[in-house]
């Protein structure tokens, strides 16, 4: 069984689930006995247990990814970054199938890190944002990170469970003012509980991440008209939006660059990926020579 989640949003998401039907079965090959099950994005149809893992795993993957990141580009022995990603993730997965304590597992992942060697030197941040279905595919972005990092940039990346804390409150109130108390209720609920899931595990990530950044969800929508979004990373050198074609919001966002380099005096490139193999990101790589590195 494959999981999509059921929503009413743009991008006509609720034929997905259908269509990704229709492809099992037209592939066959044993393929079409696969089901398609639409459900709610918070996972609080299956169960509260459902959710806090889905949160989690979202949480630890996106935080493994960051301190990546923060690593890699400075590495003494090529690879040794990637190699060790791996490495933790095959112990996150015994913990995640409830053959080992996730919190041990956790440590155990983490140290991993302190065991790369690698160059106190800085160099130039880069923040990838835009479409969620290209900005962390590296199949489709053509390994985006990669080839940012080995033009000479950092890349910044936002792990998932952050998009969920920033927009939790603002999809409470909405249920609340359509009269959809119940499912508000589910989501003060969720909220409540990964709180202390962040309190619980993100303090072994400190060492590499610093403590977390801030997240007031009413002050970010009164600065949105500003594009504050430069509170918790000041020092970012570029930014890069990521598209895939015919997308209409990526639309909206690309022709909001110009007045987002005036306010923050950042330069923004737009790369739009089309499913083909010519190259995309070369176009990066003069923004990262010219770079200043705050």
């Amino acid at each position: 069984m494959l999981w999509m989640v059921e929503t009413r949003l743009t991008c006509n998401i609720r034929l997905y689930p259908y269509y990704i039907k229709s492809l099992l079965d037209t592939h066959g090959n044993g393929m079409e006995k696969a089901s398609v099950y639409s459900g709610e994005i918070t996972h609080l149809d299956i169960s509260l247990s459902a959710c806090l893992n889905a949160y989690l795993a979202y949480m630890i993957s996106g935080l493994i990814r960051k301190m990546g990141c923060r690593i890699r580009p400075y590495e003494v022995n090529k690879g040794e970054t990637d190699e060790t990603i791996q490495e933790a993730i095959k112990i996150m997965e015994k913990a995640f199938l409830g053959k080992a304590s996730m919190e041990k597992s956790l440590i155990k992942a983490v140290s991993l890190f302190e065991q790369i060697k690698h160059k106190p030197e800085k160099k130039a941040k880069v923040a990838i944002f835009g479409d969620l279905y290209v900005r962390d595919n590296r199949v489709l972005n053509q390994d985006l990170i990669h080839i940012i990092e080995e033009a000479g940039g950092e890349v910044i990346t936002t792990p998932y469970h952050e998009y969920v804390k920033i927009t939790a409150e603002n999809s409470i109130r909405r249920l609340a003012m359509k009269g959809k108390n119940l499912e508000a209720m589910g989501f003060k609920t969720m909220l409540a509980a990964i709180q202390l899931l962040d309190k619980k595990y993100y303090r072994h990530f400190k060492k590499f991440l610093g403590n977390q950044a801030p997240i007031h969800p009413l002050k970010l929508e009164k600065k949105l008209e500003l594009f504050n979004i430069l509170e918790n990373q000041p020092d970012v050198s570029l930014f890069v939006q990521t598209n895939p074609a015919f997308c209409c919001p990526s639309l909206v966002t690309e022709a909001m660059k110009n007045e987002i380099r005036r306010i923050t005096g950042v330069p923004v490139v737009t790369i739009t990926y089309d499913g083909t193999s010519e190259l995309k990101n070369d176009i990066i790589v003069p923004y990262l020579k010219l770079a200043v590195i705050n």
